[in-house]
């Protein structure tokens, strides 16, 4: 994007013009908003070596859900906690036993943690030529999580479903 030539005066009274500066698509971002990415960053890192470290199938270690602890259901997070534990720890069936869902929600969020950190413009709005906006697509994205969510969250607590609970 190119910003608009201004002329400015010099202290000695001669008109000075400035270039137009080409900026890229980060450019626009302050120096603080840089900080916070690292900062997001390593404190998902060190949640996720907590994670690693700290076992969650001790009981209480990290309390309870309140949906299972009120109505007995499991919610669609439910044995999350567990399963990251155990494929960070390379067990991968056991972290599939705990929530099946697990790497559906785990890679999605890869997916946009990397989108964001590389300011892709997949996640801007762009004007078309009729005048509108096309949906970002982490619209698309988000609503496809809900629906996804939604509909583990009912077949997980159907009696017919076993395999999905997050007792393991």
């Amino acid at each position: 994007m190119r910003q608009p030539t201004s002329d400015s005066t010099a202290p000695h009274g001669e008109v000075v013009r400035r270039e137009p500066v080409e900026r890229g698509p980060g450019a626009s971002h302050s120096a603080s908003g840089g900080r916070w990415r690292w900062v997001g960053a390593a404190g998902l890192i060190a949640g996720l070596g907590v994670v690693a470290i700290h076992d969650p199938n001790q009981s209480g270690s990290y309390g309870l859900c309140p949906l299972n602890a009120l109505t007995g259901l499991d919610c669609p997070f439910c044995g999350g906690l567990r399963g990251t534990h155990a494929l960070l720890n390379g067990d991968i069936s056991r972290a599939l036993d705990h929530n099946l869902l697990l790497p559906v929600f785990l890679g999605g969020l890869v997916a946009l943690v990397v989108l964001a950190w590389r300011q892709s413009p997949l996640l801007q709005r762009d004007g078309t030529s009729s005048g509108r906006s096309r949906p970002r697509i982490t619209q698309i994205v988000v609503w496809g999580f809900v629906a996804a969510t939604v509909v583990f969250w009912v077949l997980r607590n159907l009696p017919y479903f076993p395999y999905l609970d997050a007792r393991a």
